[in-house]
């Protein structure tokens, strides 16, 4: 059996010599003395990088007095095997102490290792760029590797368009314009971007240039960024990808974010640890139960900044919430029938209320007051969204409308479509989803209102939503499961089942950062919650005592908020610096952190009266779905 102490002794006598399992190395073998001038490995000479020794000490004096054990022949040991290639890893640590600032490290580490972070050649084409000097440049490229006459001719366009901007920014326009002329336009066959550079002719100052080129000129970052993108055409092992091991962080991040089971707060524990969301940040016990609708609560939305949360309902009122103290703001009164869908503006000032009485209302929320009423269609409003800005906002109903509204209540453009049960909006406004009464999902130019294509489900779509990069869909079926779409590929990648839906709209939801969740209520009164990536079910769980119509997730508010046929609207908290930690009498606490379910036959007997005011065919309310994480 082999002590520690014989390892311990076999370790250190294993030399790099001995194969690829030994770490140890002389400091001052021939073939890497670090403090040899001009040294080169693989190519890369050891004062590639600009570095240069002290000429009065042959480059060794200044650090030997520094790190006076240097002048022993100094033995490193490697603790362990690694995966990865040495020289790849020294550059990398090369290159973020450059970055960083650490001069003195980084040039010891280039001597003791023997590796550089760039070669001489490389080393003056970064310095000629910085400089300007674009002759040297040119020169360069023809000698680090490029390989095809295409990218060839793609960096030399880079090269001669930061030129070109700069003898503009000098006033030089006669040798501008022959760059122009000669040279870039020769190197591209984009006409509208030799227009654009052409244009700029025309600039009459320097700071004119600088706004319209969107360019920050000679004396600032424009420089390095040309430098960036020229990397793109050279090898990664001459010249190592800017920021590289940044950029390896904010992958692994990612991707811990990626994997993790429930993700509904920042990966912001630094690097020492893996991301995860341990089940406690999630809701674990029910905060705040508000009571102040009349009848049940078809919908509930949080503002784009937090503050607010507005409510709609069968009892035909809107109620604006403070999420301050979880007080009744406003109660908005007017409408002649149940409020089934609200839309709040982007900058939170304003809602947007749509109706089975077939109008919809613009209420000013500070003001608690009734700023237009919308008419334009002849059946029940389904759902409503805005359009990016704060003057308008389009619509769909049952009378197979779709209505782009300006805020003044004229109509901007009005196309046919089919009866429309749901409503989505891309974040910058070039798609629009209409979920109609039957299977399909259509899909729309939303500057245009053209159609481009649709989605075909097996069975009737009661609701959809669409993730923020408008990369993905979920769509809520009659049938009891929920489908992700990827829109790009057109394709179902992913299925979610097990909650109850039958013949009233629940309408399903992404929640979560990133909207790394899939969530939707039931008919049962149940909560469902599943990973997204994974399709895992990840809760299911009852806060209320009846339907679950609704659940909205706020990033700002670090809260959810579900609403039910109960007629009550329940806060959770998703995590630490969430609203858990305020208390006011005015809001209702819930009788039970689990409420109590109602017998079968209680159920059937108050569903029974709801039945004909709850179908899609007589009201089509939105019964929003769910999103609740009482984990």
């Amino acid at each position: 059996m082999t002590s520690p102490r014989d390892s311990a002794n076999r370790l250190a006598v294993d030399t790099r010599n001995e194969g690829p399992s030994g770490r140890r190395r002389s400091a001052s073998a021939e073939s890497r003395s670090p403090l040899s001038s001009g040294s080169s490995v693989n190519g890369a000479s050891s004062n590639g990088n600009g570095v240069k020794p002290d000429a009065a000490d042959n480059g060794n004096g200044s650090l030997l007095r520094r790190y006076p054990g240097l002048e022993q022949e100094a033995q490193r040991i490697c603790l362990r095997d690694s995966q990865f290639d040495e020289e790849q890893v020294v550059r990398l640590l090369l290159q973020e102490l450059h970055d960083r600032g650490f001069t003195d490290t980084f040039n010891l580490l280039q001597r003791e290792s023997g590796f550089t972070l760039e070669n001489e050649p490389i080393a003056q084409f970064r310095n000629s760029i910085l400089a300007g000097e674009w002759a040297k440049v040119e020169d360069a490229l023809s000698t680090i590797g490029i390989r095809t006459r295409e990218d060839m001719n793609a960096a030399l366009f880079l090269v001669k368009r930061q030129q070109f901007l700069e003898l503009l920014e000098a006033r030089k326009l006669k040798h501008a314009l022959l760059i122009l002329q000669n040279q870039l336009s020769t190197l591209t066959t984009d006409i509208q971007q030799l227009h654009r550079l052409s244009s700029l002719l025309m600039c009459p100052s320097a700071e004119d240039l600088r706004t319209a080129a969107h360019w920050d000129g000679s004396g600032g970052r424009s420089r390095f960024l040309v430098l960036e993108s020229l990397q793109g055409y050279i090898s990664p092992g001459t010249m190592v990808p800017v920021h590289r091991m940044e950029t390896l962080f904010g992958q692994a991040l990612a991707y811990q974010c990626e994997v993790c089971k429930y993700h509904v707060r920042p990966a912001n524990q630094g690097l020492y640890v893996d991301h995860t969301c341990p089940t406690s940040v999630f809701p674990q016990e029910l905060q705040f139960n508000l009571k102040g609708h009349q009848d049940e609560v078809w919908y509930v939305a949080f503002s784009p900044d937090g503050r607010y949360l507005a409510s709609g309902s069968r009892d035909k009122t809107c109620i604006i919430w403070s999420m301050d103290n979880f007080s009744i703001a406003h109660r908005l009164t007017g409408h002649e029938d149940e409020v089934a869908y609200i839309a709040w503006s982007p900058n939170s000032k304003y809602i947007v209320s749509a109706s089975s009485d077939r109008t919809l209302r613009l209420w000013d929320v500070e003001a608690g007051a009734n700023l237009q009423l919308f008419t334009g269609h002849d059946e029940t409003v389904t759902s409503c969204k805005w359009l990016g800005t704060n003057d308008r906002f389009i619509s769909g109903g049952l009378d197979h409308k779709i209505i782009i509204w300006n805020t003044n209540g004229t109509i901007i453009k009005q196309i046919s479509s089919p009866r429309v049960h749901d409503l989505a909006v891309s974040a910058d406004c070039s798609l629009l989803l209409v979920a109609d009464e039957k299977t399909d999902i259509h899909a729309y130019d939303l500057a245009t209102l053209t159609f481009m294509y649709s989605l075909n489900e097996p069975t009737e779509v009661m609701s959809m939503a669409l993730s923020a990069d408008a990369r993905h869909c979920i769509t809520g079926l009659r049938n009891g499961e929920l489908h992700m779409w990827d829109l790009d590929a057109r394709a179902r990648v992913r299925e979610f089942s097990g909650h109850a839906q039958g013949q009233y709209v629940i309408r399903c939801t992404f929640a979560g950062l990133d909207d790394r969740l899939v969530a939707t209520g039931s008919e049962d009164g149940l909560l469902f919650v599943w990973n997204r990536n994974t399709g895992q079910l990840l809760a299911r769980l009852r806060g209320h005592t009846k339907t679950i119509n609704v659940c909205t997730w706020s990033d700002q508010a670090a809260a959810l908020a579900t609403a039910s046929d109960d007629k009550t609207i329940c806060i959770w908290p998703a995590f630490h610096g969430a609203p858990s930690h305020r208390s006011d009498p005015k809001a209702g606490p819930a009788d039970s952190n689990e409420p109590e379910e109602i017998s079968d036959d209680e159920e059937e007997e108050e569903e029974e009266d709801d039945d004909d005011d709850k179908s899609m065919g007589s009201a089509a309310r939105s019964s929003a779905a769910s999103l609740d994480m009482a984990f």
